[in-house]
């Protein structure tokens, strides 16, 4: 019993350090270049399997008082399972998809709303919903423009400030656009 006690140990071990070293302990399992399966060799589903088997079997030998070789295979059991669901969370998690980095370049050609007076030379403020989300833009522009009127970014001077200039209300926002450019 304590030789599986020790393997639910350094199995528990292995996925409480890839929680912790995550890209270091799974560079380890990537160097050993036998993972075949998608992640079947990765730490947490290892870590998972190990620590499932041992304790699993610890388990059955102690409280349903069997032999060694009947205690192994239900620590088999109860690995394969753990395991695999480790291994189903880790490929959702690996699968995910995620969106593009939004660069400042991209927010040329944004409209947004004037939320503090821009000065003429000086700085206000511009909020303006880029890929779904509103962000607050420090803005500059060749003329005073107040609050709340619309603006176009024609220029980033940083990830955080703009040059702007107002528009027409009327005219279609960059995003009604088609690939020439004209209004949909």
């Amino acid at each position: 019993m304590t030789g599986f006690l020790i393997i639910g140990i350094v199995g528990l071990a292995i996925v409480l350090v890839s929680l912790i070293l995550g890209d270091i302990l799974s560079g380890v399992f990537d160097a050993l270049d036998v993972d075949f399966g998608g992640g079947v060799f990765s730490a947490p589903v290892v870590g998972s399997f190990l620590a499932a088997f041992g304790f699993g079997a610890a388990l059955s030998m102690t409280a349903a008082g069997l032999g060694a070789s009947e205690s192994a295979l239900a620590g088999l059991g109860g690995g394969i399972v753990v395991g695999g669901i480790a291994l189903l969370l880790t490929r959702s998690l690996m699968d995910m998809p995620t969106t593009a980095t939004q660069r400042a370049d991209d927010l040329v050609g944004v409209r947004g709303t004037v939320i503090t007076d821009i000065p003429a030379g000086g700085l206000g403020e511009i909020q303006a919903s880029i890929h779904g989300t509103t962000q607050k833009i420090s803005a500059r522009a060749d003329a005073a423009v107040p609050a709340g009127r619309v603006v176009e970014i024609v220029a980033m001077v940083s990830s955080t400030s703009a040059v702007v200039r107002p528009v027409d209300t009327d005219a279609a926002p960059r995003e009604d656009r088609d690939a020439n450019g004209d209004a949909r």
